[in-house]
């Protein structure tokens, strides 16, 4: 009985000290929840695959509604079929405002290879529009934008970039 008690004792002791250094190594503080390579899907009402989230550390922060994720990876799908691939270094969604925040070595993929790369992002979940006042470059069909500030629909249909800095086109004289 005496060596279970000391055993406890150890352990209790073991926990106490890992939590504390967990909690200091955290990217972010106060959050409800704290995850490790994490992963949700969605679905439809006839069980077709709307989404999957991934990323390598997700902080859940109940009382404010909204959660951080880092290493983000979030694929979007229409008739099963991917429709678009967003990936960034670090994502917050407002849950409450159906905003999502992206920083960081953002590329946004669309089902017709169209690719928005830029640093940091805000996407209105409700009116489906993305913008940022950051540097953009857009590649779509042989065809490069760069410039500064944008506004867009999240399938980069429709897009203004509020400065221009340049266009440039594969050769079109080149010989296949």
């Amino acid at each position: 009985m005496k060596n279970l008690f000391l055993i406890l004792i150890l352990l209790f002791s073991f926990c106490k000290k890992n939590n504390s250094i967990r909690i200091e190594n955290e990217k972010e503080s106060g959050s409800t929840i704290s995850l490790r390579n994490f992963k949700r899907d969605a679905f439809d009402k006839t069980g077709k695959l709307i989404w999957i989230l991934k990323s390598e550390e997700a902080f859940v922060y109940v009382k404010e509604n909204k959660s951080i994720f880092y290493k983000l990876d979030f694929d979007e799908y229409k008739n099963g079929k991917i429709s678009s691939e967003l990936k960034s270094d670090r994502g917050e969604i407002d849950q409450k405002d159906k905003k999502l925040t992206l920083n960081g070595n953002i590329i946004l993929t669309t089902s017709d290879k169209k690719v928005l790369l830029t640093e940091e992002l805000f996407y209105d979940l409700n009116d489906e529009k993305l913008n940022t006042d950051k540097e953009v470059k857009i590649l779509m069909k042989g065809t490069t934008i760069r410039g500064i500030g944008l506004s867009a629909d999240k399938g980069l249909n429709a897009i203004s970039i509020f400065k221009p800095i340049g266009t440039s086109s594969d050769n079109p004289i080149s010989k296949d």
